[in-house]
């Protein structure tokens, strides 16, 4: 299962800093259309999320919507080089940013399912394990467009994208016992009834906004620093090095925070978001640029494990899977869709300046999340080893 994150996390790794470089050097869009490609994939997934989450419980085994979603994954990009006019490449992005965000929920839940409990491999070392894969493939795809061009950063999505399925239909079969017969639209009724628990409904809705306010940040920031005179290599060691911060974050950390609310390492990406955001918006030098993406590890990191945490402690493990499906489709996606939508706008207008939009968001997310941490809310507690919630 982390071979598998790993390998995901190679095509994220490739496509979310490039794939908008790709789409305006080889088919001539517009930083408007872009914003409108990537926001396309965040709304289709307020309606597949929930689908997908219904239906992934009841197969009986575990591996089919790892299959299924990689598959439909690469069958895209590999249709993209056929696509000349806007409507079908924003079809076909629409199509391929839906199965990656139904995806990475699944190997997220996946991997925390395998290393609940143990102590020699946790899940903070599998999710670190698969950031650096990330950060080879940022580096790795800066290196081939600083050489041939940014035409040739397509072979990475191929690459990716057909290893992530290899790896898939490899994983060990992982049948469920007890396997869910009910209808698929009790199943769905039976999911919707998490966002009746106010704390978590809140915190999810926060952890929303401090995400989408990196909306900016992952359609226009490669093309940006481009612009600015940094080379593509420069631009990718900027995206592995905030990546190198989550990894630490993620493997030193995060098993020396569990005294901590989920609530509060969500606090901590809001303050970090507002701070980076604002940084970026003026336009920093190279030095200045590699300092400030060190607060990655709190912008994008904590507050992720934030979001992990709140489900495991809030959510039974049989249900861990749809809740984090559905906090993503229903609340996170349309907030980071609408922000998306914006970021394109504000990139044609203003350049650097769209920045700006981060710290809004950032801002609701603090605000939001600072309710929970009243003295008299109560507090979001992991259980107790050996014992269920």
């Amino acid at each position: 299962m982390t071979l598998f994150m790993m390998l995901a996390h190679v095509a994220l790794g490739s496509i979310m800093p490039y794939l908008p470089v790709w789409l305006a050097e080889t088919k001539g869009l517009s930083g408007a259309q872009i914003g409108v490609i990537l926001a396309s994939s965040s709304f289709g997934r307020i309606l597949v999320g929930p689908l997908a989450a219904a239906w992934a419980e009841g197969r009986r085994d575990r591996r089919t919507p790892l299959i299924v979603f990689s598959a439909a994954l690469a069958a895209g990009y590999l249709s993209f080089p056929f696509l000349g006019v806007f409507w079908p490449i924003a079809l076909a992005c629409f199509a391929t940013g839906v199965m990656f965000q139904c995806l990475m929920p699944f190997a997220e839940a996946g991997v925390m399912r395998v290393t609940s409990g143990s102590y020699r491999w946790p899940y903070g070392r599998a999710r670190a394990a698969a950031s650096a894969a990330f950060v080879l493939a940022n580096l790795g795809a800066g290196a081939t467009i600083q050489s041939f061009g940014v035409p040739a950063v397509y072979a990475w999505f191929i690459i990716a994208t057909l290893s992530t399925l290899a790896c898939a239909i490899w994983l060990v079969p992982e049948p469920i016992a007890n396997p869910v017969v009910t209808p698929l639209k009790a199943r769905l009724a039976g999911s919707f009834s998490l966002f009746r628990q106010r704390t978590f409904l809140l915190a999810v809705v926060a952890a929303s906004f401090i995400q989408a306010a990196h909306a900016f940040y992952y359609g226009f920031s490669s093309k940006l620093w481009l612009e600015q005179g940094f080379s593509g290599s420069q631009v990718g060691l900027l995206w592995a090095f905030g990546v190198v911060a989550e990894i630490g974050f993620f493997a030193l950390l995060a098993s020396r925070l569990n005294h901590f609310r989920p609530e509060t390492l969500i606090l901590w990406g809001g303050i970090a978001s507002i701070i980076r955001w604002a940084a970026f918006a003026q336009t920093p030098d190279l030095g200045v640029t590699f300092l400030v993406q060190g607060l990655h590890a709190l912008t994008f990191a904590a507050t992720h494990m934030g979001f992990m945490r709140l489900i495991e402690a809030e959510i039974p493990m049989a249900q861990r899977a749809t809740g984090q499906q559905l906090g993503s489709a229903l609340i996170m996606s349309p907030t980071m869709g609408l922000a998306s939508i914006v970021a394109g706008s504000l990139y044609d207008h203003l350049g650097s300046g769209g920045y700006w939009s981060g710290v809004i968001l950032a801002t609701i997310g603090l605000i939001l999340i600072s309710l929970l941490l009243s003295p008299r809310q109560p507090s979001l507690r992991l259980p107790v080893d050996g014992q269920d919630k």
